[in-house]
């Protein structure tokens, strides 16, 4: 991800969460980058673990590019409600991604929160969204009102 685009995910990332923003990390086919990480997180993890976590996400994606198990469209965003965290896995084809992480107590409007993660991704990074949704597009006319 160019780095005047993750500035601009990581400052959207601050104004939506604040205090609690916990990290992001974007990956793709051979390799992950730390967009943000907190301070208390970062000490908590090594750096070979958030590349095993970039690396099952980075599977995950695969294992999901053979088609939608469902009729209800492309899967944009999977969210993770883990003790210490929320986890948000936005992934774009086989082999690019991003996990965003927030503390649980994040008060949040998390459709609104996703939609607008998916809206910073769609329109300031590598990682469009091929098939973008029409309420995406709906969303991204109002907002920029």
């Amino acid at each position: 991800m160019p780095k005047e685009s993750a500035t601009r995910l990581v400052n959207f990332l601050e104004d939506q969460a604040g205090e609690y923003l916990r990290g992001a990390i974007h990956y793709s086919t051979d390799e992950y980058v730390s967009l943000y990480m907190r301070d208390d997180v970062d000490a908590l993890y090594s750096s070979e673990e958030i590349q095993k976590l970039a690396e099952y996400y980075r599977q995950e994606n695969q294992g999901r590019a053979g088609g939608e198990q469902f009729e209800l469209g492309t899967n944009h965003c999977t969210v993770n409600f883990y003790d210490d965290a929320i986890l948000f896995h936005f992934s774009q084809g086989d082999e690019i991604g991003t996990v965003i992480t927030l503390e649980p107590e994040a008060d949040r409007n998390i459709v609104e929160f996703i939609t607008e993660c998916l809206r910073q991704l769609h329109h300031n990074s590598p990682q469009q969204i091929a098939e973008a949704p029409d309420w995406l597009n709906d969303w991204t006319s109002r907002s920029m009102r």
